[in-house]
């Protein structure tokens, strides 16, 4: 009797081992979120010289200098120093600044890019009927437009598109011409870039 008592012991705390012993383990449940991907597209920001930067046709009182400058949304030059311009009434109304339109999309505000100033480089006047005809332009002085300004349509410090995504705008600038100048025809390109904010 004791001796099987004692078996029936050994083989309960046997069991009980079995069943307080460790868990199997179970594989973690995985979280997941959903995310989103946006991109909105708009229209590309175009710009179009409308009309070039003129000075008109300017003299100068021999050994003097003088400078020309013409103002966006002004008609006309304004002149110092020794330059004058050679046009009448009519014909001095024609310098202007150069005229830029722009299109994008409607209500948004962007940007624009100036150098800081415009080298132009002189051509001879050879056939054109002016006084210095026969110079070749290779010893004629490059003339330096600086002090750029410009107004745009929408007006304000940040230039706006408006409703049918257009703004236009005017660039300025101001040339000195040094004492004795040669007779030349001058001309420059120019970048502007225009860029939305």
């Amino acid at each position: 009797m004791i001796a099987r008592r004692r078996a029936a012991g050994a083989a309960l705390g046997c069991v009980l081992a079995l069943t307080f012993g460790p868990a199997p383990a179970r594989a973690a449940t995985p979280a997941m979120a959903a995310g989103m991907a946006t991109a909105t597209v708009i229209r590309p920001l175009r710009v179009v010289a409308v009309a070039d930067m003129d000075f008109g046709t300017i003299t100068h009182i021999p050994g003097s200098s003088g400078t020309v400058t013409i103002s966006p949304g002004v008609a006309g030059a304004q002149f110092s120093g020794g330059a004058s311009a050679v046009c009448t009434a009519s014909d001095c109304l024609a310098a202007h600044a150069a005229r830029f339109a722009v299109s994008g999309e409607p209500q948004r505000n962007y940007a624009i890019q100036l150098p800081s100033t415009i080298v132009a480089t002189g051509a001879g006047l050879s056939g054109t009927g002016l006084s210095g005809t026969g110079l070749s332009g290779t010893g004629t002085p490059s003339l330096t437009v600086n002090g750029l300004t410009l107004t745009t349509a929408s007006g304000g410090a940040a230039p706006r598109l408006d409703a049918g995504g257009t703004d236009r705008f005017e660039v300025g600038g101001t040339i000195t011409l040094p004492a004795d100048l040669p007779p030349a025809r001058y001309r420059a390109s120019f970048a502007v870039i225009v860029s939305y904010i």
